[in-house]
Formats: C-alpha cells, structure tokens, sequence
C-alpha cells in the first residue's frame, strides 16, 4: 500500500470538500482513482474525468471520510481493437489531515502490459 494526498484545505465541511474535489473536473482526485481502476490490467490508463457524488464524514470519527465518485477513463493500446474506455464507480475512504489535506491508501502502481 502507498499513500496518496490531495490538498484541498483546512475546516471544510461535507458540501465544501465536495465542491474543492469537483473543480476543473475532479483533477484533485486523478492520480487516486487512476490507482484504483479495476477494469483494466495496467497503468497506461488516462483519466477523463472525476465526478464527486458524495462526501461524507463518519459521526463517529471526523477525520474520517467517505468519497463516492465516478471515474471516466481510457487506455489507447496501438492496436485500434484493443484500445478501451470506460466509467467506473468507486468509493474510497480517507482521513482529512489538519493540514488540509486528505489522505488515501492505495494499493501499489500496476506494471504494464503488451496487448498487441
């Protein structure tokens, strides 16, 4: 597992955070849901872009936060029948630091692939 941050500021609540996440097309959150695409074997993914849907703060712990969003993706192979695209769902946990930024754990980079 690695660590990946996103800097999105200090004393945000739900609404806020979600709206900082959703700017320029979800660019904060690109490098988080590249690493967790699952339709795809390697790393040659490009995001399209990152919709946020939902953002929640566990009652019980509020640094804790839950993420809901939608990842457009699409991975060009060189072989025209192999190229793909896609949308995925994803939900990601992470702690929102005191220094504004949010923290997630993710699994490590994939290696690449020959498709052709």
């Amino acid at each position: 597992m690695r660590e990946l941050s996103v800097l999105v500021g200090q004393g945000l609540d739900g609404d806020q955070l979600q709206q900082v996440l959703q700017e320029n097309g979800g660019r904060r959150l690109y490098e988080v849901a590249h690493a967790l695409l699952d339709d795809h074997a390697d790393d040659r993914a490009e995001i399209n872009d990152v919709k946020v849907t939902k953002v929640e703060f566990d009652e019980d712990c509020p640094t804790q936060v839950d993420i809901e969003f939608e990842t457009s993706w699409r991975v060009y192979r060189g072989c025209e029948d192999r190229n793909t695209e896609g949308r995925e769902y994803q939900q990601e946990p992470a702690t929102y630091e005191a220094d504004g930024r949010l923290v997630f754990l993710v699994s490590l980079a994939r290696k690449h692939t020959d498709p052709c």
